[in-house]
């Protein structure tokens, strides 16, 4: 179509001068984990379908794959061992995970990567972009079997980004609907995690179990309490010191490490510290009601969740170590004493409760948190308050209450 005036075919540099050494492409897959999926006929129907991109004669020279939740980042992804791949007897090879793949690719080792579609890299939109542009740097490309091949760019690009969107709404949906059943699992006083200092998960025969579902169905749980009951008296003691006394976390820990056989640890604890106590005293479970949501894991923090956000069960779950009224004061006492450790906020949180003022703190950084003051929004530095600010934050709560 826009050939020159005459043969340049004779010209040096005409055409590119032919590669001795073959393509070499990996294979990259994926499947969510071996609870919910076949990872032996997952895993050999991708390759299958992959396959079908290579040239006649052609051989995959690398197998990476991973058996793990596309949800994850990329930092969290080929985490398990070789050992827990063996156990799975999937019937191809494996070089190494994502992560091995993208290190294959830095190295020089591949030349082009072929996976049956793009969520096979991940479900995560960002994750999966990452993957993308990772290889394109190292002068990998990468091809899904589902794609469109040759023709216009264009055409293919825009399969490969509705395939992204499509994973990243089904990771949307997944998330909702995972979240959603565990606020109802919570609500209907079922069990979290594992059991805090004092109770036992037991499982409850009474729990309905779906009569229309395939495949294994986990037992519900309960909390119950534990054998021994000198923790449920340790709990109440911890609790009655904090909210009768007023003694701090250390304070609290040194009397139960005073006695450990009346207070005996927990079995994650060698002995009992400050950074037990608190955890225990903030600990709403001992009111026999079950709580979830109490804090949001992250890939790399843990935010505590606001009070207002908290999933509470519709009555008592199980049996209660102490009352509500009981572990509400505990945390009045607690908020006090962290407000003698910061003097600017003691004198704030008094001057507030002088005046009628309600503080709700919305959102928190590693700096700075947002604070609702009486229906304005003020941004204050965590931590320590400065005493300039404190002075600022009393005039502003006069004002206010005017």
């Amino acid at each position: 179509m826009f050939d020159p005036p005459l043969d340049l075919s004779a010209l040096p540099g005409y055409l590119p001068a032919p590669s001795t050494r073959p393509c070499r492409t990996a294979f990259l897959g994926r499947c969510s984990t071996k609870d919910h999926q076949d990872p032996a006929a997952s895993i050999a129907g991708q390759v299958a379908e992959a396959s079908l991109l290579l040239a006649p004669g052609e051989q995959f020279a690398a197998y990476y794959w991973d058996v793990e939740s596309g949800m994850l980042g990329l930092d969290e992804r080929s985490q398990a061992t070789d050992a827990d791949y063996a156990r799975l007897s999937v019937p191809v090879r494996r070089d190494g995970g994502i992560e091995q793949l993208l290190r294959a690719a830095e190295r020089g080792d591949i030349d082009r990567v072929v996976c049956e579609r793009i969520s096979r890299a991940a479900r995560k939109m960002l994750s999966n972009l990452q993957v993308e542009e990772h290889l394109t740097t190292c002068g990998v490309r990468l091809d899904c079997a589902n794609e469109p091949q040759g023709g216009m760019t264009t055409g293919r690009l825009e399969v490969r980004r509705m395939g992204q969107v499509r994973a990243e709404i089904a990771r949307a949906e997944l998330m909702e609907m995972s979240m959603r059943g565990q606020r109802q699992h919570a609500a209907n006083g079922y069990r979290h995690g594992k059991p805090c200092y004092g109770y036992i998960a037991v499982i409850d025969p009474n729990a309905p179990r779906p009569a229309d579902r395939f495949g294994t169905v986990r037992p519900k749980q309960r909390l119950a309490l534990h054998p021994d009951q000198r923790r449920q008296a340790t709990v109440a003691l911890g609790f009655r010191l904090r909210r009768d006394e007023g003694l701090g976390d250390t304070e609290i820990g040194r009397v139960l490490a005073a006695d450990l056989h009346a207070h005996p640890p927990g079995e994650d604890m060698l002995l009992w510290n400050g950074r037990h106590v608190r955890r225990m005293l903030a600990q709403p479970k001992y009111t026999g009601f079950q709580v979830f949501g109490r804090r949001s894991s992250r890939a790399d923090h843990e935010r505590v969740t606001p009070i207002s956000q908290w999933v509470w069960s519709r009555q008592q779950a199980h049996p209660a170590i102490i009352t509500v009224q009981e572990w509400y004061d505990t945390q009045l006492v607690t908020a006090q004493l962290r407000d003698r450790r910061r003097p600017g906020w003691g004198r704030v949180r008094q001057a507030a409760t002088d005046h009628g003022v309600t503080l709700t703190q919305i959102g928190q950084s590693s700096t700075h948190a947002l604070w609702d003051v009486g229906g304005r929004r003020i941004v204050l530095p965590t931590g320590e308050l400065p005493a300039a600010v404190a002075d600022q934050m009393i005039t502003l709560l006069e004002q206010i209450a005017r």
